[in-house]
């Protein structure tokens, strides 16, 4: 059953495709008498889980094979159980009947709702593999990078393919909620940078306050006004990562004690720019040359080996959130970059040893950039 579906080609949409589908802008695949027969409501439904029945179990499908297809790591017992959580929910929408009238529409919902619950772990469960592959790594010799930078291709294809699988599920269970004004799905069509940026400066804060007794201020300028179609919680998760990561060095950097320097945010935009840009500047002593390649890396974190442990061997079933530790499993950054890449923007950093780091947000403002499927 794998085999086969991992044989069918993915369909790759962008926030456009969603954002149609979900006003049911796209309804003329239905006859005239279907479409008199059901509400326009449900009809989006039927679409939205046509489209999920067939699609999930190919994603799915092709990220077993990856699982099963990386030197090493595949050896994880905490990568095996993630592989045969996905081979269960593959079986269970394969073993799926018809989806053709509200009733079994409501039916397949409770059932992408459990794989959705069940896979909520998988970030926790994966970080626990690397963290077991990083300590395999310490008691073998030899090709040693070679390994480590396979690994790294892995999980930045298998985090934005689960990116993907969770924006696809969460559109479709958004949708049978009551609506909620200027959204379509997790799609807010006015979403402000301004005040997702300063929701993550209040948890941000919030973290460091708790780990050192202080935070730097933030301090915003540019494009406050603009509002552009786009995933809010995926942006308040890269802002986040950028803001603590930005507070906590400045923090270590100058000392508890010192009249901190504050972060800079600048929000950029223009009629005739393709991306919204929000750039994110610290002095909070930057980052040597050394390890600027390494921040990339999932298998590399300044976090305390304890916290690191302690982390992996939690059973935590959220993605993110601010009852974390300000450093943790190294994950933050590239997983960053990855919700970045999902609707075709980018992450980048520059640093300068010894002064801070500014980073660079970039996000479509069109929303017509297709995901990026391996």
């Amino acid at each position: 059953m794998v085999e086969d579906e991992a044989a069918r080609l993915q369909t790759s949409v962008s926030l456009q495709d969603l954002m149609k589908t979900g006003r049911g802008e796209r309804l003329d695949m239905f006859d005239a008498e279907t479409r008199e027969r059901h509400g326009a409501t449900d009809l989006v439904l039927i679409q939205v889980a046509g489209f999920l029945k067939h699609e999930l179990p190919i994603r799915l499908a092709h990220r077993v094979q990856d699982l099963e297809r990386v030197p090493l790591f595949e050896e994880m017992q905490s990568v095996r159980d993630v592989r045969d959580l996905y081979i269960k929910s593959i079986i269970e929408l394969s073993n799926f009947g018809d989806l053709e009238t509200p009733e079994q529409e409501e039916r397949f919902a409770k059932l992408v709702e459990t794989i959705y619950q069940r896979h909520s772990s998988v970030l926790v469960q994966m970080a626990r593999g690397a963290y077991e592959f990083r300590t395999a790594l310490r008691e073998r010799k030899g090709n040693e990078f070679e390994l480590q930078d396979g690994s790294n291709s892995f999980l930045d294809r298998f985090y934005l393919c689960r990116i993907g699988i969770r924006v696809l599920i969460g559109q479709y269970l958004a949708l049978r909620q009551p609506p909620v004004e200027n959204y379509v799905g997790i799609i807010c069509s006015n979403t402000s940078p301004y005040e997702i940026v300063k929701r993550a400066i209040d948890d941000a804060a919030f973290m460091c306050t708790r780990r050192f007794g202080d935070a730097p201020e933030v301090i915003m300028t540019g494009r406050l006004d603009l509002t552009f179609p786009y995933v809010p919680t995926h942006l308040h998760y890269i802002m986040l990562e950028l803001l603590k990561n930005s507070m906590r060095a400045t923090v270590e950097w100058h000392g508890v004690d010192a009249d901190f320097p504050p972060i800079k945010v600048v929000i950029a935009d223009g009629a005739e720019n393709e991306d919204v840009v929000i750039k994110v500047s610290d002095e909070g002593g930057g980052i040597t040359r050394s390890n600027m390649r390494k921040i990339w890396s999932y298998l590399f974190t300044t976090a305390d080996p304890a916290i690191q442990e302690g982390m992996v061997g939690s059973n935590g079933g959220n993605d993110h959130g601010i009852d974390a530790p300000l450093a943790g499993l190294g994950y933050g950054l590239p997983i960053s970059r990855s919700y970045c890449r999902y609707f075709g923007g980018d992450l980048s950093i520059m640093s300068m040893e010894g002064y801070g780091t500014d980073a660079f947000v970039y996000l479509t403002r069109l929303g017509n950039s297709r995901e990026p499927l391996p």
